[in-house]
């Protein structure tokens, strides 16, 4: 039996009972920007000097100290806050000041992160940044400057928070618990997207209002210089999943061409038959249906939600499948790219492309089953190899909220037939 000085395991995403000293509340409270006090004046100082020994040991003594002591500086800091980060969370067993020590990440990794940290800083009222993970040069010297002062303040507010004293969002917990639990059995080098997850949860004040899918392709894009390709957590593909749609095609919008099958779940091209038989033989332009690219809409379109569905592609030389805005052109043969409200991805002659403008050739192996992620709240279309869990492309979309968007689905194919599944 638990006493009731005992938490039971797999609270809050603990493992195991936790002696509970004084009665905590869940929160993640805004933190107010403090007025740099003597002592921690002092921290800072104390800090330099160490990355100026630091320097001398591991430089030239005789060269020139560098201004900026970017790479130890973004070690320290990042335990630092990893350490303030494993006493005010109720998540117990992830000793992230630990896996700090024991991380691989390299310096432009890090440096991405921590602009990206301040970044949320800034979105969410706290000390503010000012430059992005794209910069680079001086400006981006200058960024990680200001980035490293801000979360040095940022880690200063933590100390004045309880132990225990944070619970962080269910779905949020699942994720860390599996990202750090790939870290352990080495399946993830890199323990920065963990603190990032934990970081960008708490930052937010009324609960998780970003996608959890949108912050795993953007932990993906700060990691992009690696070259293995990590699948996406299972809590991760279980939150994107879950949002499984039923989509069916729209036969009244289907280039006359295609042959779409009864249950409205599958497509290929007919066998036109040269002065015999062609479909388009006294078909009659219509705004609606296409009569130039051989493709078909969905049988509903969206104007808000999560929206995902599955295709299957196996076998298949060239598709073409996304999402189109309503209002889009459908007659003749026009760009079908992300300027004329069409957000595909293309197979053609074994190239995965993007249909952006210019399009963007990808270098990922075509999926055997392609899954498709709406989310018209953070305005982003994903694309996704399921058999694999990788993480394709995404467009970021300004979507119009007043038009609907529309599955749309393509082929060229006559043999081999393109099938929804679900």
């Amino acid at each position: 039996m638990t006493s009731k000085d005992e938490r039971p395991a797999g609270s809050c995403n603990s493992v195991g009972p936790v002696k509970k000293k004084r009665k905590h509340v869940c929160h993640s409270q805004p933190f107010l920007k403090p007025a740099f006090s003597l002592a921690f004046k002092l921290k800072e100082q104390l800090m330099r000097s160490v990355c100026k020994m630091l320097h001398v040991k591991s430089g030239d003594p005789s060269g020139p100290e560098p201004e900026d002591f970017t790479l130890d500086e973004s070690k320290l800091i990042i335990r630092e806050i990893a350490q303030e980060l494993d006493r005010i969370l109720q998540t117990r067993d992830l000793s992230l000041s630990t896996k700090v020590s024991e991380d691989e990440s390299s310096l432009e990794e890090r440096q991405a992160f921590l602009l990206q940290w301040d970044e949320n800083l800034q979105m969410f009222n706290r000390p503010t940044g000012v430059s992005s993970p794209g910069v680079n040069g001086p400006e981006m010297d200058n960024g990680l400057k200001k980035a490293i002062g801000d979360l040095h303040t940022w880690a200063w507010t933590l100390s004045g928070e309880e132990e225990d004293s944070v619970c962080l969002d269910k779905d949020v917990g699942e994720v860390v618990k599996d990202m750090s639990q790939q870290w352990k059995n080495s399946k993830q080098h890199n323990i920065l997207p963990v603190m990032d997850f934990i970081i960008w949860s708490i930052l937010q004040q009324d609960g998780i209002k970003g996608s959890i899918a949108k912050h795993w392709n953007r932990n993906e894009e700060l990691l992009q210089n690696r070259a293995a390709q990590q699948p996406i957590p299972e809590s991760v593909w279980k939150w994107i999943t879950k949002t499984t749609d039923k989509v069916r095609l729209d036969p009244s919008t289907a280039n006359p061409c295609l042959k779409i099958f009864n249950d409205m779940t599958a497509m290929k091209m007919h066998q036109i038959v040269e002065n015999n038989w062609n479909p388009l033989d006294n078909v009659q332009r219509a705004k609606h249906k296409f009569d130039g690219w051989w493709c078909v809409l969905g049988n509903e379109g969206f104007v808000s939600g999560k929206h995902y569905w599955e295709v299957n592609v196996q076998d298949k030389a060239e598709w073409r499948l996304g999402v189109v805005s309503e209002s889009a052109p459908r007659n003749g043969f026009q760009n079908l790219n992300e300027t004329t409200g069409y957000w595909t991805l293309k197979l053609q002659l074994g190239q995965l492309i993007a249909m952006t403008f210019p399009a963007t050739k990808l270098d990922r192996c075509a999926p055997r089953v392609l899954g498709m992620f709406l989310d018209m709240e953070e305005g982003q279309m994903s694309f996704y190899d399921v058999d694999h869990r990788f993480h394709i492309y995404s467009f970021n979309v300004s979507f119009n909220r007043n038009k609907k968007v529309f599955p749309v689905f393509g082929t060229v194919e006559t043999e081999r037939e393109m099938r929804i599944l679900g």
